[in-house]
């Protein structure tokens, strides 16, 4: 929670001989450069292709390994019409990974059918009663594509290949030692021996990939008809969706696929999408990072997390407006359902003891039954934020306990699962962000394994809390054209934030207030040399009576953005950290 605080900020050297010389080569302002440069972009050539994300940058499907041969296959089923059945995860990347295959083998002519666990009932990946499902009737399916899972499940695919049954996998997840060895074709940028340049994709660009193959085998050729390239265009906007959502770093294939994606949904022809953002206040709107990240993303996900993915699906591939209006109404309610479970559960891990008396760099792993399994990820991740430690939250109910985990940078938290087997019966995930299930007798024991484990990780890594700072401005270089030409660094998120900027020695102006629903944010004035600045606090509204009180001057750490509620079209300051101004404030 950002608040006045001594977090130690690390502000670069500028430069100024070498920003001119970026800027002139690549056509942008001097600080504009610096920050490129701040971003290791320091050959023109590489800049520009920052600037002007290009859809030529993008590898050819068939650099994935396995992916020609598995787009041979969807080819051949489309053919033969077989039944084909897309069996993807229940987040935001599954579900849309999910889509975008649906939605292509409709319109190649194939015959499919999807399959989304229930999160609350069955858990991540193959499970028996998931097999099960898919082979029940007498029109068996002849392929299983796998979307955003599927590499760590041998078992799965060796029954499903017993029952005749070709499973393709599309996954992005960490390999395993073992690979399925009954797969059709492993399709996952991360495996030993891909040729594939870019390892960083989502599960939904993954699938997205086989999409494109697919559609140049079934043409023949690189260049594809109209119709699958109008399919390829509209889909980045869904890929986009997960892209941000999954938490990927927004760089390389990402940055463009998020790019143009993100361009792509204010004009998309699927009723779904305009459904979502006709809910979300954006209908008619500049989509961005930020609004899929705290907007869209959460109604999808919402369907996951609350046992109903069947929902999303359907919203996504109807072609009925009215329906779609219904479909987000009800994505709508399960994100408010969600948000008010959320609190609960955070409230109560809050007021454990282990919790109150925590310590600095100790990892967190709390669990109890009651809590619902679709928010325990969400709230690990609020328990990251406020600790600055891996933090794991379990959903205990017996033999069936499910566990979600995230981490901090530097500390690989998927490694620290690995090193907790032993009381787990499943685990996978990534670095950052990670999934178990548990027997609840063994809690005791892993609790102790993972916060030792975890302790321990935080403490070889060496890292201390500090808040990186992009550059230190005076209000007199803040201008319009300057907070306009920031935008160009956009898309932001994962390896790619938004530029934090600081000015050290403002003076608080008027009186601060507290504003929002609940009265936790902070809205003040701020004034450096000659000019004053509107300044937005989230989350900081327990500052208040400091701020009146001591009067002092501040330093403050913030980004730059366009005032679009109070005072449209001004600048306003939205501050990420704060502190009391006493000297330098430099590590």
């Amino acid at each position: 929670m950002p608040a006045v605080q001594s977090t130690p900020w690390r502000i670069p050297t500028r430069d100024p001989v070498a920003d001119r010389e970026l800027a002139t080569r690549v056509g942008t302002s001097p600080m504009l450069a610096a920050l490129l440069r701040n971003r290791g972009l320091t050959d023109p050539a590489r800049a520009r292709a920052w600037l002007e994300p290009r859809l030529r940058d993008l590898s050819h499907p068939f650099d994935v390994l396995d992916l020609e041969r598995a787009a041979e296959r969807v080819q051949r089923a489309c053919r033969d019409k077989e039944r084909v059945v897309v069996y993807g995860d229940y987040d935001v990347d599954g579900m849309v990974g999910t889509v975008i295959l649906m939605n292509f083998l409709r319109l190649a002519g194939g015959r499919v059918d999807h399959y989304i666990p229930n999160r609350l009932k069955e858990g991540y990946s193959f499970s028996d009663d998931a097999i099960d499902t898919i082979l029940t009737g007498e029109d068996r399916p002849g392929l299983v594509l796998t979307v955003d899972h599927g590499i760590s499940a041998n078992a799965g695919i060796t029954r499903l290949a017993n029952e005749g049954v070709d499973v393709v996998v599309t996954d992005h997840h960490e390999p395993p030692a073992v690979l399925p060895d009954r797969a059709h074709a492993l399709v996952n940028p991360r495996r030993p021996g891909c040729p594939s340049r870019f390892k960083s994709l989502c599960g939904a660009a993954v699938a997205y990939k086989l999409a494109w193959g697919a559609a140049e085998s079934f043409t023949g050729q690189r260049k594809v008809t109209p119709e699958f390239r109008e399919f390829l265009l509209e889909s980045m906007g869904l890929v986009s969706l997960a892209t941000v959502t999954d938490v990927v770093p927004l760089v390389d294939e990402n940055r463009v696929l998020c790019f143009h994606g993100l361009r792509a949904l204010p004009v998309s022809k699927n009723p779904g999408i305009q459904a979502l953002l006709a809910a979300s206040r954006l209908r008619g709107q500049a989509v961005r990072a930020v609004h899929v990240a705290y907007r869209i993303g959460p109604r999808i996900n919402a369907a996951g997390r609350m046992g109903i993915a069947d929902v999303a699906i359907e919203l996504l591939t109807t072609r009925d407006a009215k329906r779609a209006k219904v479909l987000a109404k009800r994505l709508e309610d399960a994100n408010n359902r969600r948000r008010l479970l959320e609190k609960d559960v955070l409230h109560e891990i809050l007021s454990m003891p282990e919790i109150k008396d925590h310590q600095p760099g100790q990892g967190i792993c709390v669990g109890k039954s009651g809590w619902h399994p679709g928010v325990i990820g969400i709230v690990a991740a609020r328990l990251v934020d406020r600790f600055d430690v891996p933090s794991i939250v379990v959903a205990l109910d017996g033999k069936k306990s499910r566990a979600s985990t995230r981490s901090i940078e530097g500390v690989n938290v998927k490694l620290a699962l690995d090193a907790c087997s032993t009381h787990l019966a499943q685990h996978g995930g990534h670095a950052g962000a990670a999934g178990a299930t548990l027997d609840e007798d063994k809690f005791p024991a892993f609790q102790r394994a993972f916060t030792e484990v975890s302790t321990r990780a935080v403490a070889e890594s060496g890292l201390t809390p500090s808040l990186d700072i992009d550059m230190e401005l005076p209000f007199s270089a803040i201008r319009p054209e300057f907070v306009e030409e920031l935008e160009r660094l956009a898309p932001h998120g994962e390896a790619n934030p938004t530029a934090l900027f600081c000015t050290r020695g403002v003076l608080v102006c008027g009186r601060p207030k507290r504003v929002g629903k609940d009265r936790g944010h902070l809205a003040f004035h701020v004034r450096h040399g000659e000019r004053t600045f509107r300044a937005f606090g989230r989350d900081m509204g327990d500052q208040l009576e400091r701020l009146r009180t001591e009067g002092a001057a501040l330093d403050i750490a913030y980004r730059l953005k366009f005032d679009s509620y109070v005072n449209p079209g001004s600048i306003e300051i939205e501050i990420e950290q704060l502190r009391l101004h006493n000297g330098d404030a430099r590590t």
